[in-house]
């Protein structure tokens, strides 16, 4: 072959001929391709906090859940503050407060208190955020423990009076409930609630700065200037579907804290996988057990028209008695706690005539295990006492109202009012003057069987029946702590205890 080639190209230089050059490979095109920048770092997710229960209000005045409870008693600040162990009462806001008469509660306010847009904070403020409460009257919310209060007296700027219908020892404590929380006078309709879409303004240790269905940013508030300042620059309060949504936030290490919402089911899985890796979950959760806290009631509507007959509210109780474990509507941690329900046993269901009654019971179902307790009530109504019960999720609009919710402030006359509140038109006039003595008297002994009584007879009308008590729950992600005093009045989540 190498011959061949030769003798052609020999050939072809002969002839004169001159051979084809072959062309040239043409250059490279400059690459196209880009060095892959690198990729941006995210930027870290704020500090979370994860639970199923979502405020209904950001009204402090309007606050009568425990979701709204937590937006209340951060963004919001009062007089005074209860530590819920031993109901201990100290001031908040307020530099000092005491009574100069039997019925003049007296407080002073330091200088330089503002509310987070920039306006100050005075006594004026404080007149009208009480007194405002007070005419909204909201039902179910703390401003029934003001009931002892006449009127409202600006003595100075710094410097408010409360003159109060007759000498109540327990005034302090309810200064520090939520409807006790000041607004702006300059922002707060006197006569409506406020709208959820109208902007959060408090002076609490925490500005409401983001709302959404999902969540709510919190930031920390620099000028804070009572007892319970935090420390996280912001917080997100994240609204999980349920459980099972909030047990993967903990698997994926999304939260870092979780508040509540857990069901029985889930605990005992985290339960387990915590003993086998040193009192911790696999991603690091640690487990945090608020004993006696969590008080599980049934309350008949006071408008339901059930509830005005004894024979069907005796039905409820004698039907419902072997499975309660409570007998006290006061958690029997509380001083003054009185067993006056009867527990256990066989309970004799009185007869209701044949009639085969349809009641309707409310449950939220957001509250862990609410849903399971309402179906277990439902089935011993039905099975015991002949009655035909339908469970309605989420409404108080409902015959008997299934609730775990805390008293405002975790004294017995806090546990209390969900009786006194409402009590039957037979007992309104004993009930009051009850309560009225038990908050007059300076005598313990006295106090306690003023108590006693007022249990005695929630324990005659039925009207609120105590089922259970047992631990509320929270879970710290790695490197999270609790300091100081973590929560509100009643074990209510105080965002201003966390630590990262």
């Amino acid at each position: 072959m190498r011959r061949l080639a030769a003798l052609a190209a020999g050939v072809a230089l002969l002839a004169g001929c001159t051979m084809p050059q072959a062309p040239e490979e043409p250059a490279p095109a400059p690459s196209t391709v880009e060095t892959p920048s690198p990729t941006p770092t995210p930027p870290p997710r704020p500090f979370t906090v994860t639970t199923t229960e979502v405020p209904t209000t950001f009204d402090p005045a309007a606050a009568t859940t425990a979701a709204d409870a937590l937006v209340a008693l951060n963004a919001f600040s009062r007089l005074m503050v209860v530590h819920p162990e031993g109901a201990e009462l100290k001031p908040d806001l307020a530099s000092d407060c005491l009574y100069t008469s039997p019925t003049t509660y007296q407080c002073d306010l330091p200088e330089g208190l503002t509310f987070h847009n920039g306006h100050e904070l005075t006594a004026s403020d404080v007149k009208f955020s009480i007194e405002r409460a007070y005419r909204l009257s909201v039902p179910r919310s703390s401003i029934q423990l003001f009931d002892s209060l006449q009127r409202v007296d600006v003595v100075d700027e710094k410097t408010v009076a409360f003159v109060l219908k007759y000498a109540d020892s327990q005034f302090g404590h309810a200064l520090a409930t939520p409807a006790a929380s000041i607004v702006d006078e300059e922002l707060y309709d006197p006569d409506a609630v406020r709208s959820n879409e109208g902007q959060v303004v408090g002076s609490g240790p925490y500005q409401l700065v983001t709302t959404a269905p999902d969540h709510l940013v919190f930031e920390r508030f620099e000028d804070y200037r009572g007892a319970q300042g935090g420390t996280i620059d912001e917080v997100r309060v994240s609204f999980a579907a349920d459980s099972g949504a909030v047990e993967e936030a903990m698997a994926a290490a999304s939260t870092d804290v979780v508040w509540r919402s857990l069901n029985e089911s889930a605990l005992q899985r985290l339960a387990t996988e915590m003993a086998t890796h040193d009192d911790a979950t696999r991603t690091g959760f640690t487990r945090v057990d608020l004993p006696q806290a969590r008080v599980q009631r049934l309350l008949f509507r006071p408008d339901s028209a059930y509830r005005e007959d004894p024979a069907v509210r005796t039905a409820v109780a004698a039907a419902l008695q072997a499975d309660r474990s409570l007998a006290s509507i006061v958690p029997p941690t509380v001083e003054g706690a009185v067993d006056a329900f009867p527990v256990g046993g066989t309970a004799e269901v009185p007869d209701l005539g044949g009639q085969r009654l349809r009641l309707r019971l409310a449950y939220s179902s957001k509250a862990p295990g609410q849903r399971d307790l309402a179906s277990m009530l439902r089935d011993r109504l039905e099975e015991r006492a002949g009655m035909s019960v339908q469970l309605v999720p989420d409404t108080n609009d409902a015959d008997l109202l299934l609730t775990d919710r805390p008293a405002w402030v975790n004294t017995a006359f806090g546990w209390l009012q969900s009786y006194v509140d409402d009590a039957l038109p037979g007992s309104r006039e004993k009930v009051d003057d009850l309560v009225r003595h038990a908050r007059e008297t300076t005598d313990p002994p006295t106090r306690l069987a003023l108590l006693a009584e007022i249990q005695q007879q929630a324990a005659a009308d039925l009207t609120v029946l105590p089922l259970s008590v047992g631990p509320e729950t929270m879970f710290l992600g790695p490197g999270t702590t609790l300091q100081g005093q973590p929560f509100g009045p009643a074990w209510q989540l105080g965002l201003w205890s966390l630590r990262d």
